[in-house]
């Protein structure tokens, strides 16, 4: 069975399917060719003396030829396996039919043949198509045609009529084999396309919100959309530097790894959508891409647990640094940008005063704007710092979310 699975997956590469199909029906064909050949032996040695000595020649030298398919497949090119077959089945036939006469129907595997060629190539092979058509063809057509392949005399009429039988059976049976074959070689060629796109959508969900993910792949126009309600949060570890110091690459990784999972799956519960990271900063909004009315309220509910996390997760790397909480209500853009490696991203004034509520704040404290202590007051308790110079943007006026208010204020 071992050898079986060789022969039929000679030049087939691991995780390149795309000309698979091909090269694995041609390994398929060249086994099938030599099968039927070798069963045709027993009736050349019923006809030894009357011609089948010289078919059984014929049969023992191609069957024999048919084993350097997936060799040449192998080692070589599907090219060279693929016309090889081509060749050995035409000359096979035409000898055949020489030797035996068209009285035997050996000629109608050419038909056969002109039925399965063209699952020997990729769509893209149209002239070696056309070539392999035309040949067996003009075969077909110069045995039908000639008077000389009438009859034989080198062999019986009854030998040439239970050739004939048997042909038309064997013909019959490898029809239906190789429409089965053709039949299971495809369905597991759309199993793997199937597969492939379902990973190809995986991927793409990972990295893109599914909203955004599913007009990518129903619409070429560009994704930009505007919202005039949204809140974005931004959050930052203190001290990073000084822990990228002391600690191997490794450690650094899985401590991010662990702190921005656990962020991933704070965003999922409270609605929330990631955007991205850079380096030790975290950066996700509410109420884009798909709009909400209480946006400022789950980001503020998510800050109060992530702060939380984030404080189990340090102290069990035993560090102390603290974490700072940006937020900033208002309107902004969103979209798409990049050919290569893109992403999903947001801009505006907005986004900027929700970075700079970060890095203006203060450890271990979750920092809003007035724009979105306004829509958030109601639920949650906030503590008045006053107005501070806000780089690039003026005097603002900034609160702390209390920590300890309504952290399970409904939504």
């Amino acid at each position: 069975m071992a050898r079986f699975s060789l022969w039929l997956n000679a030049g087939v590469k691991p995780n390149h399917s795309s000309n698979a199909s091909h090269i694995r029906l041609s390994n398929i064909i060249a086994l099938l060719f030599a099968i039927l050949l070798v069963l045709q032996l027993g009736l050349c040695l019923h006809f030894w003396s009357e011609g089948g000595h010289r078919q059984a020649v014929l049969i023992v030298l191609y069957a024999s030829l048919c084993t350097a398919i997936p060799l040449l497949n192998h080692y070589l090119r599907p090219f060279y396996g693929r016309w090889a077959l081509i060749l050995l089945f035409i000359t096979y036939i035409l000898q055949t039919s020489g030797h035996l006469g068209r009285l035997s129907h050996s000629h109608d595997f050419l038909l056969m043949g002109l039925f399965l060629c063209p699952f020997l190539f990729s769509g893209q092979q149209r002239l070696e198509i056309a070539l392999a058509l035309l040949l067996l063809t003009a075969s077909y057509a110069a045995v039908e045609l000639s008077p000389s392949t009438v009859f034989s005399a080198q062999t019986s009429i009854d030998y040439q009529q239970t050739v004939a039988g048997l042909n038309r059976i064997s013909f019959a049976l490898a029809a239906l084999l190789a429409a089965y074959l053709i039949h299971q070689d495809h369905h597991k060629s759309w199993q793997r396309l199937a597969f492939e796109q379902q990973r190809s959508e995986s991927l793409l969900l990972s990295i893109l919100p599914k909203p955004i993910a599913r007009r990518l792949q129903t619409s070429r126009q560009p994704v930009a959309d505007y919202f005039d309600n949204a809140t974005v949060l931004f959050t930052d570890i203190e001290g990073f530097s000084e822990i990228s110091k002391t600690r191997a690459p490794t450690e650094l990784v899985d401590y991010l790894n662990t702190i921005y999972s656990a962020f991933d799956h704070l965003l999922e519960q409270h609605g929330l959508e990631k955007i991205k990271t850079n380096g030790d900063e975290y950066m996700a909004v509410s109420g884009v891409p798909v709009p909400n009315d209480d946006h400022a309220q789950r980001c503020c509910r998510c800050a109060i647990a992530m702060l939380d996390t984030y404080n189990d997760i340090t102290h069990r790397y035993g560090l102390a640094n603290g974490l700072r909480i940006g937020i900033n209500s208002g309107e902004l853009v969103a979209g798409i940008i990049g050919k290569y490696r893109f992403s999903y991203d947001i801009w505006g004034d907005n986004v900027n005063l929700a970075s700079r509520m970060e890095s203006q704040g203060v450890s271990q404290q979750i920092q809003v704007s007035e724009a979105t202590y306004r829509l958030c007051k109601d639920q949650f308790s906030f503590i008045d710092k006053g107005q501070i110079h806000v780089k690039g943007m003026g005097r603002q006026r900034v609160y702390w979310l209390d920590q300890n208010s309504s952290r399970l204020a409904s939504a």
